[in-house]
């Protein structure tokens, strides 16, 4: 019996791409559950991971799935913010992965022992018994200097595959391209970004900075067009974070510790200006207190130790 061949001029390419959009689009009845599901937790009550130590928590969530980009001008505490809220998302059972390729891993937890016990000096035993509370909450990648895209992306798909990670934070974009200022590296990058958050269910969080304005300085909070590299950049995430520091409220205070009309302005400022899932977006005022390097909702805030299961200070 002949066999039977199959001609080379066939075009399976064509036939592969039909494959794959067939198994794409799907009837809306078979989001039925998803829907029900979303409904539930929103008539719940029932909230994505979010901040728990600043009023930005009840403004803005970190769905699985997403991007938040996290921008700002050069040396406006984006880092040490961040910090902050990898800390929040640690305390609440979230797996967090941080990725600090301008700061060492030891320096990176000397500033998160601080914010988590409200001191400038906590004890060695206190230090011992966080360095344990981390486990199985907080990983540190041991690299300083550039990675490349495909380096940052396997990065990211090893921590939620292998590790069951919920978070990642890539500080910084410029350390991942080869430079900012690429409209098409930064492109690519941040479409393969949210495209793996969609795959793995990871909540990616991604430092950039801002163009420092022509000008006024850096006396004016930046918006989310500020951002250096591609609009894809705010287009595709789903959220858009500015950190703003105050600087001419530092500055008249060395001039002057007791000017009452500084002390009363805010040392710095959350500003969301995108959020895709939530209803709300706007400027937070925040103060910084420099013994525990922590951000606060208010100049009277007082700074406690976290409430951290099994460590005290």
């Amino acid at each position: 019996m002949a066999r039977q061949l199959t001609a080379d001029s066939i075009d399976f390419a064509a036939y592969e791409a039909e494959t794959e959009h067939a198994q794409k689009v799907r009837p809306a009845r078979d989001f039925f559950d998803d829907v029900v599901r979303s409904f539930q937790r929103k008539e719940a009550g029932t909230r994505h991971a979010h901040m728990t130590s600043t009023k930005v928590g009840s403004y803005l969530e970190f769905p699985p799935g997403n991007v938040t980009v996290w921008a700002g001008f050069n040396g406006h505490r984006k880092s040490m913010f961040t910090g902050q809220v990898a800390l929040d998302l640690c305390n609440t059972g979230e797996r967090v992965l941080i990725a600090s390729m301008e700061m060492e891993p030891a320096d990176t937890m000397v500033r998160m022992s601080r914010q988590a016990s409200g001191t400038n000096r906590p004890s060695e035993a206190w230090l011992a018994a966080f360095h344990d509370w981390t486990d199985k909450r907080l990983w540190l990648f041991d690299h300083v200097g550039r990675i490349s895209p495909a380096q940052a992306l396997g990065l990211c798909r090893y921590f939620a595959e292998e590790l069951k990670g919920k978070h990642v934070f890539l500080d910084s974009l410029m350390k991942c391209v080869t430079s900012e200022e690429s409209m098409d590296d930064t492109k690519s990058f941040i479409t393969d970004l949210t495209q793996l958050a969609k795959d793995t269910g990871l909540h990616i969080h991604l430092v950039a900075h801002c163009r420092k304005p022509n000008t006024s300085g850096e006396t004016l909070p930046p918006s989310k067009y500020d951002i250096k590299g591609s609009s894809s950049i705010s287009d595709q995430a789903s959220n858009v974070v500015l950190i703003w520091w105050n600087k001419a409220k530092h500055e008249a205070l060395n001039r002057n510790p007791n000017d009452e009309e500084a002390l009363v302005k805010p040392d710095a400022m959350a500003i969301v200006d995108k959020q895709r899932h939530g209803p709300w977006e706007g400027k937070l005022s925040l103060w910084f207190d420099e013994v525990s390097m922590r951000f606060v909702d208010n100049r009277h805030s007082e700074v406690r130790p976290y409430k951290l299961q099994g460590v005290t200070e």
